[in-house]
């Protein structure tokens, strides 16, 4: 008889914790594949691209894009810059921006990820054919309403009240 899930005994109150897990079993093994074929970290996987399509970006511009924060792009781009994939440049317009731009071998890289990458969305669409079809769709559902109402939001809404109905503060 298989183990019981834990996680998924507690229902709605693991659904950070059963997202984060479905996240590494997905990650992971592409991390490997990145690693292995491309000696390419995968957490470089959307500014890479991002740049190859767009060309040079601010950091701002890059977390913006991405949804990232401005000091997770610094954060990926420093890596990136120590693997010889990209460089900082100043912006014609104003020169206290720096902006990020794939090097000649970022460039080479990013056609070779293309490449790795059909492999992983071949095998994302079989899992979601298979196993939720709607996932896309419902995931762009929860992204475009917690764009409109945070979580943060939504847990202060249902913060618990004191029995005098003062709120613990």
């Amino acid at each position: 008889m298989p183990t019981p899930d834990f996680l998924q005994s507690l229902g709605i109150s693991a659904l950070g914790s059963r997202v984060r897990r479905l996240f590494e079993t997905l990650n992971a093994p592409v991390a490997e594949l990145y690693r292995s074929e491309l000696e390419f970290e995968q957490r470089w996987f959307a500014l890479t691209l991002l740049l190859a399509d767009k060309g040079a970006l601010s950091v701002q511009a890059c977390a913006n894009a991405l949804g990232l924060s401005h000091v997770a792009v610094i954060q990926i781009a420093e890596n990136m810059e120590a693997a010889g994939l990209l460089e900082r440049r100043k912006s014609p317009e104003d020169a206290r921006v720096a902006l990020l731009a794939l090097t000649p071998r970022g460039l080479a890289k990013a056609k070779a990820v293309e490449r790795v990458r059909a492999q992983v969305d071949a095998a994302a669409s079989a899992l979601l054919n298979e196993a939720a079809p709607d996932f896309l769709n419902n995931l762009e559902g929860l992204e475009q309403t917690l764009r409109e109402t945070s979580f943060a939001q939504r847990l202060a809404e249902h913060q618990p009240s004191s029995p005098t109905g003062a709120r613990d503060d």
